[in-house]
């Protein structure tokens, strides 16, 4: 498993161990094992074939899940049900706006709830200011509108021609 592959899954437990606080009778992170697929799972040398373990990452089994769109990750309990997807959105030609803090991409951005208040994990972003989590304040089916949370992430930073980012 390469390295990036690791730290995406780091944030992602980080991300759902936060959300997890949000809800009343849940205050940690749910156990279970990760299922994900990404592009360095089948090539630069790894060629792990479906089903397989990959690794482990903060005590959770890693398995590939050929089924799975590159950069997709589900956290599944014990049983094999999923508790927690991952990927909503993986960017493909949307921009980042510093002046009102959104991010547009026509008719890729109505995954995410219109009033908002969604915690979204950014990663992979080619500006750094936009990689953190933040909190979604209003979606439209092309445009997603956030709020940066102290600590975890800073104000949007104007990027074009966003390509690689993964929202999740």
């Amino acid at each position: 498993m390469l390295r990036s592959d690791m730290n995406r899954v780091a944030a992602f437990l980080k991300h759902t161990r936060r959300v997890a606080q949000l809800l009343p009778a849940v205050n940690c992170m749910p156990r279970g094992f990760i299922d994900m697929d990404s592009a360095g799972f089948a090539g630069s040398g790894y060629a792990f074939p479906d089903n397989a373990l990959v690794g482990t990452v903060m005590g959770c089994r890693v398995y590939r899940s050929a089924a799975l769109a590159n950069n997709h990750i589900d956290l599944l309990d014990p049983s094999g049900t999923i508790t927690y997807h991952s990927t909503i959105l993986q960017a493909a030609a949307g921009a980042f706006t510093a002046v009102d803090q959104t991010y547009t991409e026509a008719g890729a951005c109505g995954v995410f709830a219109a009033g908002g208040g969604e915690l979204i994990n950014i990663s992979d972003s080619t500006v750094n200011g936009n990689n953190g989590t933040f909190l979604s304040t209003s979606a439209t089916a092309n445009t997603l509108v956030l709020a940066a949370i102290p600590g975890d992430s800073t104000a949007i930073v104007n990027e074009a021609a966003v390509a690689t980012s993964v929202f999740i």
